[in-house]
């Protein structure tokens, strides 16, 4: 529990996040601040969720789901410097720039103006996410009389991805899906080839992107990392695409009886 300290949620838009709200309320904790981080480049899907929550989260403790946001979006980062996501790279400063620190900069300015020396932040790590858990920290000095202590509620209380989705089932919410940038080097083949098949307009955008990087870049890196750039992989799923209709065209009978 979070004892007297203001009660400051992390919340990202995704399965975990709504999941841990479900949670407090299901156990009768009450947030007394809900911070959502905008990159400028979240999913539809994500945005959805927050519209829908930012209704949920008032009826429930009479809040408001707060955005906070860097003064750009990851987007125009990306073309002001001719580069991609720092992932892309292998380093991580597009989290603490467009995620970590618009929240913090909120949380200094709401502390001081309420005189809070000490808050408990909730991240929604789950029970099975044992790196990053083990990477994370225990607390955080924001200002020098401004202490955060980190707290992960979900896996204190052993909740898998499982339990995360039966917990929206139960109250009765759509499952919120994965929360990450539409152009996040994180993302699998997978994603990417899903993102081309329903938001090919995001997909474009991203494209722009590494596009315009290997203009400034002299390295070979694509939003993949290393060598992996998504308009190879969706080169390649396209030729493989091609091929199998060649090898099995769709006007062969396929037998079925039923």
């Amino acid at each position: 529990m979070t004892g007297q300290k203001p009660l400051v949620v992390s919340f990202g838009g995704g399965t975990n996040s709504v999941a841990l709200l479900c949670g407090f309320l299901n156990k009768g904790i009450r947030p007394d601040l809900i911070l959502f981080s905008d990159t400028g480049a979240e999913m539809p899907h994500t945005y959805d969720c927050v519209d829908l929550m930012r209704i949920k989260v008032n009826e429930w403790w009479g809040l408001e789901l707060l955005t906070v946001s860097y003064k750009k979006t990851i987007v125009q980062h990306c073309h002001d410097t001719g580069q991609m996501p720092s992932l892309a790279y292998g380093r991580r400063s597009c989290s603490q720039k467009f995620k970590h620190y618009p929240m913090e900069r909120y949380i200094k300015s709401w502390a001081k103006k309420s005189g809070i020396t000490e808050i408990t932040k909730a991240i929604g790590f789950d029970a099975n996410e044992r790196r990053r858990l083990e990477r994370a920290p225990n607390e955080k000095y924001l200002l020098k009389n401004l202490r955060e202590v980190y707290w992960y509620p979900l896996a204190e209380w052993g909740w898998r991805r499982q339990e995360c989705i039966q917990a929206i089932c139960d109250a009765k919410l759509p499952q919120p899906g994965k929360s990450a940038c539409f152009l996040c080097p994180a993302s699998k083949r997978s994603e990417v080839i899903n993102l081309r098949d329903k938001h090919p307009d995001l997909l474009r955008a991203a494209l722009n992107i590494e596009e315009e990087a290997q203009k400034t870049n002299r390295t070979y890196r694509g939003l993949g990392g290393k060598k992996n750039l998504w308009s190879d992989w969706l080169s390649l799923d396209a030729a493989q695409e091609k091929l199998w209709l060649d090898i099995e065209p769709a006007h062969l009978p396929c037998h079925c009886t039923v």
